[in-house]
């Protein structure tokens, strides 16, 4: 555990310093443009590239050792923000070359998570892997609320060198931190190879990581849930800023939606601290289930009475649950798939769970303000029936969107409840030794009467 300890630090370090420069580039993008497609266009470019990459990032995080892939992806992302610093200094900084450097460290992000959540396998014994991805979780959640309010005090201190100055030292101490650990490869490294001593073509080991990532009906409901759980977050992400300024009066807005995004927030953190703390659950998938009914539950409520108070509540709840359900399902696709095939694993998964999010995003607004709206303003042909439940006249259209998206999150985990998730037998070295046989005495032999 001290090792992952010492690897989390440096992956806590390099999460917070990029959500600092990405909240900040992303503000530096909309004041000098005063474009939101350049701003929305800067957004989907740290999700594209990195889905794009994540077959290939798989297959090279199985053939070479882990350690060396986070290195190497460091060391990259580290390099790109070098030169957008430089670029800063100089005077010559570039909107595209903010954008190369986003594409950049998207790439480098779909190495760096499925090589350090396969990495974990190794690190740590069975029953503390669910911490481990809890503490994952933890740091994540806390780059995701510390990062706008460093990096605001940051630009108000040095402007935005600073906030490239601190981005580069994160990623030089995560580089240090990963210098420092020497944490086990499995069995197979560097180089794989089949039977006839030839190693697997691209292909054939990333239909092997397909067919291992939906091998069980456990884990094809486990993606498929995690999956719609992320298209879920970026939805109602999406739609929370028009739902609370609907509701509420324009000279209270701003602490509205403060309100409801610092709940959020401490929901996540809260979860993700207790998770870290507590042990892994003897039986992942009933809290899995819960979890994510619990945080359907809390958006459907949220579209039927989008309220400050009450949307600051579900946004709680809602994040009450997501820690929950990644780190068990965590552990379930590491006690079920083998440890030199979980690179291709992670990061297929990562694809599909990324793929959700960027849906969400992407389909959010046209959604509400084309398909749902329509359906239950005055005189559609929902007004009469779904339109009377929704307790709001502003954004109709975002809160039957809402309703809809929490309640379709409650059947994806009713629906698999009762699947299970077939654990791998574990390595050999993992055994006890067997107790070594006890000699058979002798019979003793008399002399027989003559």
């Amino acid at each position: 555990m001290t090792t992952f300890l010492l690897v989390w630090a440096g992956r806590l370090l390099t999460a917070l310093g990029s959500s600092i420069s990405g909240f900040a580039l992303g503000l530096w993008i909309y004041q000098r443009t005063g474009s939101v497609t350049q701003f929305a266009t800067g957004l989907l470019l740290g999700f594209a590239p990195g889905m794009l990459a994540a077959p290939v990032a798989g297959v090279l995080v199985d053939r070479y050792r882990r350690r060396t892939v986070l290195l190497c992806a460091d060391a990259a992302a580290m390099l790109a923000a070098v030169a957008l610093l430089t670029a800063q200094t100089t005077g010559h900084l570039a909107v595209w070359q903010v954008y190369a450097t986003t594409v950049v460290e998207s790439c480098c992000a779909a190495f760096q998570w499925p090589a350090l959540a396969a990495a974990v396998t190794g690190m740590v014994r069975p029953e503390q892997r669910g911490r481990a991805g809890a503490m994952t979780q933890t740091a994540l959640a806390g780059a995701q609320l510390l990062g706008p309010t460093l990096a605001a005090v940051l630009l108000g201190a040095g402007g935005l060198r600073a906030v490239l100055v601190t981005d580069v030292v994160s990623f030089a101490l995560g580089v240090l931190t990963l210098l420092l650990a020497r944490f086990p490869e499995p069995p197979g490294h560097p180089a794989r190879t089949d039977q006839a001593g030839q190693r697997p073509g691209w292909r054939a080991e990333l239909a092997e990581g397909r067919r291992l990532l939906t091998g069980q009906p456990g884990l094809r409901h486990l993606l498929r849930l995690v999956t719609v759980f992320n298209g879920v977050e970026a939805t109602a992400t999406a739609l929370l800023v028009p739902l609370v300024l609907a509701a509420t009066p324009a000279p209270a807005q701003n602490a509205a939606v403060a309100l409801v995004s610092t709940c959020g927030g401490l929901g996540l953190a809260v979860s993700s601290v207790a998770m870290a703390i507590w042990s892994t659950p003897r039986r992942p998938l009933p809290w899995i289930t819960s979890a994510t009914v619990l945080s359907g539950g809390a958006v459907l409520l949220a579209g039927l009475h989008p309220r400050p108070g009450l949307l600051a509540a579900a946004a709680f709840t809602f994040f009450l649950g997501l820690p929950v359900v990644t780190s068990c399902s965590q552990v379930l696709w590491q006690s079920a798939v083998a440890a030199e095939a979980q690179g291709r694993v992670f990061a297929l998964r990562r694809m599909f769970t990324q793929g959700g999010m960027l849906l969400g995003y992407l389909l959010a607004g046209p959604l509400a303000s084309q398909v749902c709206a329509p359906l239950v303003s005055p005189g559609g042909p929902l007004a009469a029936t779904l339109g009377r439940l929704l307790d709001t006249a502003g954004d109709r259209g975002s809160a039957l969107l809402l309703c809809g998206s929490g309640l379709l999150l409650v059947v994806t985990g009713l629906v698999g409840r009762r699947h299970t998730v077939t654990a791998l037998p574990p390595p050999a070295a993992e055994h006890p030794p067997p107790a070594r046989d006890t000699p058979t005495p002798l019979p003793e032999t008399r002399p027989r009467p003559s």
